[in-house]
Order: structure tokens, then sequence, then C-alpha cells
């Protein structure tokens, strides 16, 4: 019983530790360094397992960064390459955290599979990269969730650059719940909803209803056209549900995000809202 105990508890404390946001790759692309939203080395987990055991065992190993080290990319002659890749390693006499370049000797013979002449080309990625510059505008405190005010979508085959494509992404201001801890805000969100309480008798004695917002679609103008909502805590009558929703997409206007050439509403969904009934 320990055992499963213990097993229980390291799972939990991995999969705490792993919804840290990661820092990501570097690419060069026509001379510009861009922040790559991924790791294309760990798309082959045998690549990824044989590196790690030629990287030095003293490297610096953070949450942001589980594997210990960065890899840097480039484009060349529409191909995805490997240029290099690099770990910060710790010097318990100094103290001090050193940059460290992997010899090109060890990669060519990690990567012997896929050299191509002095190149390392990545043949064993397929799929779309995301890269990024700028400033964030978006973030969650997990792997990749977040977005740049530029970002370049790369649709790779078998390491050849088969398509791209570029946007530029931007927030229009308005409410959402991720303010909901400023100022005023839960009395606008009162305001917005104005519940007709009393013809939920269910709810006579309960001080805070919690609900999410599901499958929420808005346009450009911060409209709420359409969602789904679902009263997590107490149960109550569906009709609590639907007058919500109707509530909600009554306000304008809503806080959007044009990402990657579509109209989100980043702000409203999924979040545990609370709304104060009475004094608790």
């Amino acid at each position: 019983m320990m055992r499963l105990l213990l097993c229980a508890q390291l799972m939990l404390l991995a999969l705490t530790a792993y919804a840290t946001g990661q820092e990501g790759d570097v690419i060069y692309i026509k001379g510009e360094r861009l922040t790559l939203l991924g790791n294309p080395i760990c798309l082959d987990s045998t690549l990824n397992h044989t590196l790690k055991g030629e990287l030095p065992s003293n490297r610096h190993v953070v949450t942001s960064n589980w594997d210990g080290y960065t890899a840097y990319w480039s484009i060349n002659n529409d191909k995805l390459c490997l240029d290099s890749v690099r770990c910060e390693t710790y010097d318990p006499n100094t103290k001090a955290v050193v940059d460290e370049s992997i010899p090109s000797e060890t990669l060519y013979r990690v990567f012997s599979s896929y050299r191509a002449g002095n190149r390392i080309v990545a043949s064993w990625v397929s799929g779309k990269l995301r890269v990024a510059k700028g400033k964030v505008i978006y973030y969650q405190h997990t792997g990749f969730e977040r977005n740049y005010e530029e970002e370049t979508i790369l649709d790779i085959a078998r390491g050849k650059v088969i398509g791209k494509k570029k946007y530029h992404n931007f927030v229009s201001e308005g409410f959402s719940f991720d303010q909901l801890e400023q100022k005023g805000a839960q009395e606008l969100l009162h305001k917005i909803l104005s519940l007709h309480i009393e013809r939920y008798p269910e709810l006579a004695n309960v001080k805070r209803l919690i609900f999410r917002v599901k499958r929420a679609r808005v346009d450009k103008k911060g409209n709420l056209l359409e969602c789904d909502v679902q009263v997590v805590r107490p149960d109550a009558n569906p009709q609590l549900a639907t007058e919500i929703a109707e509530a909600l997409k009554a306000y304008h206007p809503w806080k959007v995000y044009y990402i990657n050439g579509e109209y989100r509403a980043l702000g409203i969904e999924n979040w545990a809202v609370p709304y104060i009934l009475q004094d608790e």
C-alpha cells in the first residue's frame, strides 16, 4: 500500500512539474533568430533518449526545460536542419552555470542516420511547427500554451518545408474571466448576469455558485455568438445554465484574441467563474 501511495505521489509531482511553461528551441530563418515553440528532437523518443545519454551529467535541468538542453535549428534549401545543441553545466567549485556546446562529432554520431554532408536534416519530423517573435499576447503556465504577436506555421514533411503561413496576432480589449481578480470585476459580473435567483429555491442558502463556459465563439467586435454553460457547483436547475448563457451573449464587448487566423475567446472558456450570491 505504501508503495502504491508513493507511486501516486510521484506521478502527481511529475504531472504538476510538466505543467510549467517550456522554453522551446531556437530557429534561424533567413538569418533572423526566432523562437521555435516545440522540441523537434523529442518527436523521436529514441533520438531524445540517446542524445541525453551523451550530455553532461551535471547539466542544469529546470522545470522550464526538463531535458536540460536547447537545440538550434535553421532552414536551408527548404529543409529543417539541426545546427547545434547547447546546455548549461554547473561547476560546484566556482558555483557558476556555464553555457556549453555539444561537440559536432557527438551530434554526428547520435544523428548519423540523418546526416547529409556536414548537415543534420531532421527527416524524422513531419507535421506543423510554430515559430514566434515579438511580445507574448496570451500565456498559460503549461507546455507551449502561449501566443506571440507574430507566428509562422511551418508545414513539415520528413524534414522538408512544404508550406508556411505567417500571422499577425492581436488582442481586442473587453471583459474576460481572467480579469475577475481586478477591482470592480465582480460588480461588473453581477451587472452582466443579473440572475433571477428567486426562480431557483435550491439556491436559497447557497453563498456562491461556480460555472464554466465551453465552446465559446466570438466575432471580431467582441460579440459572444454562442456558448455552452455548465454550473459546476451547486447542483441546480438546468434552466440556470441557460439563463447564464443568454445573459453572457447579451453583453458586449468581450475580450477577443485573434490567433493564427481565428477569433478566439481564450479569456472566456474553461475558467472556473465564481459568482457571489450573498456575503460569506
